[in-house]
């Protein structure tokens, strides 16, 4: 297509020219957020992705202060910022597939629950840190693919990562002595009236969002798993508009603990379920003797 008649394809001059982004060889082809984000093609290789970050954000400072060590708890995606020239600031990371790329209609329940306690480990490991990423929903989520470990050492195959913290904020307070701020723009409304919220309740409000979004892909063809729905209720809370430390729903600490019993009760349900057809088959061979 000509960049010409469809501007929002244009890749930026100083993107293309860029001295450090051309000493690399990253040659960006592509948006994928028009004006912010762009990618190199995704047919040559697995891709890069640039961001152009916002100075006056604290996008920069949060990203690089999650590099040190990129195992899990933490989810935030491997990435480099390219302070010069620094009026402009790059954010430089693997380009990975966003979550509808995930079966989510043909998977267990075991598979959704691991996917879940995922993204509630990068938060809670977030939240540790005093950072509130203020602006979770689906599109901010990203999973790295096996093909994406191969080509990227930092990279976990099979890990959901957290991204896009353009109004995500440092906080001087941790969870449970943290007062409601002003919201700022978020992709998931906030109840309505209500404009100010804990930063870190709000957090765990969005993610029950988020997992009701997946689990409605999940439960399309089957029925809803009930102990699911009440997870997600439980993170959703009943918002009653707190201006000091929010008690409406769990920390995502408190989310993280229940998931993880809930995952392990699962699995002893599962196990035990097993029992008869093991029975079943091993009853020949004493008959038998």
């Amino acid at each position: 297509m000509d960049e010409d008649e469809y501007p929002l394809l244009k890749v930026p001059d100083f993107l293309k020219n860029h001295p450090e982004l051309r000493r690399r060889g990253i040659i960006l082809t592509l948006p994928l957020k028009p004006y912010a984000v762009y990618q190199t093609d995704p047919l040559i290789d697995t891709g890069i992705a640039v961001k152009i970050l916002d100075p006056d954000t604290q996008e920069a400072t949060i990203c690089e202060k999650f590099q040190a060590d990129l195992k899990s708890p933490n989810h935030m995606i491997p990435a480099e910022v390219l302070r010069s020239p620094p009026e402009t600031p790059l954010l430089l990371m693997p380009c990975l597939r966003e979550l509808d790329s995930v079966p989510f209609h043909n998977a267990s329940l075991g598979f959704l629950l691991s996917f879940i306690h995922q993204i509630v480990e990068g938060v809670e490991h977030l939240h540790r840190n005093r950072v509130a990423h203020l602006d979770l929903c689906t599109d901010n989520l990203v999973l790295a693919h096996d093909r994406h470990a191969v080509a990227d050492r930092r990279v976990g195959g099979k890990k959901v990562y957290i991204i896009d913290f353009h109004t995500s904020r440092q906080l001087e307070l941790p969870p449970g002595a943290q007062h409601a701020i002003l919201l700022p723009y978020t992709q998931i409304d906030p109840p309505p009236g209500i404009k100010h919220f804990d930063p870190y309740s709000w957090d765990v409000y969005c993610l029950g969002h988020v997992f009701e979004e997946r689990l409605q892909v999940y439960s399309y063809r089957r029925e809803e798993p009930r102990i699911v729905r009440w997870f997600v209720e439980w993170l959703k809370g009943t918002e009653r508009g707190c201006r000091s430390v929010c008690r409406c729903r769990p920390t995502a600490r408190r989310a993280r603990q229940m998931l993880t019993f809930l995952r392990g009760l699962f699995y002893i349900i599962e196990v035990l379920s097993d029992v008869p057809a093991v029975i079943r088959r091993l009853k020949p061979r004493f008959v038998a003797h």
